[in-house]
């Protein structure tokens, strides 16, 4: 589920836009680390969290701060149990568990137990972590916004 995208953006230069497209329909929760020292500039350290695997569509990802979550964040302004991200007849919608210090997207504290639309790349801050929300149209796009070209790979 952890990766960094150093590993998505070598992929996407080897099998190009439209297969890697193919290859990741799950939204991805990018890293940006945390809240007041955002960095516009990823580095290939970066991490990268795919929500895949089908769990989505099953029933809503878990995130917090334990094991029992689905997305673990070990950082101690994350709560137990923090928020979950759901798919809703098509919509993804975000909903803050009622923890400790909060969900915000793009600024703006969602409120316990009241799903939040995600239309993609909202900055979601849960604690102190920041993190970018990209369903997966706008992944390939983010991959290759921040894939330095090769001039072996005929990638401009």
């Amino acid at each position: 589920m952890y990766s960094y995208l150093e590993q998505f953006t070598d992929e996407y230069r080897r099998v190009g836009d439209a297969s890697f497209k193919r290859l990741y329909p799950s939204p991805f929760l990018v890293a940006l680390g945390m809240a007041g020292k955002l960095d516009e500039k990823p580095s290939s350290g970066t991490t990268i969290i795919n929500l895949a695997d089908g769990v989505l569509e099953r029933g809503p990802i878990a995130v917090g701060r334990t094991s029992e979550n689905d997305v673990v964040i070990p950082e101690y302004s994350v709560s137990r149990k923090h928020c979950f991200v759901a798919l809703v007849e098509g919509i993804y919608r975000i909903t803050d568990w009622g923890s400790a210090n909060g969900t915000m997207v793009d600024e703006t504290d969602i409120g316990r137990m009241t799903p939040r639309t995600l239309k993609g790349g909202e900055i979601l801050t849960l604690g102190r972590v920041m993190l970018h929300f990209l369903p997966p149209r706008h992944f390939a796009d983010y991959v290759r916004k921040v894939a330095p070209p090769r001039d072996d790979d005929g990638f401009e």
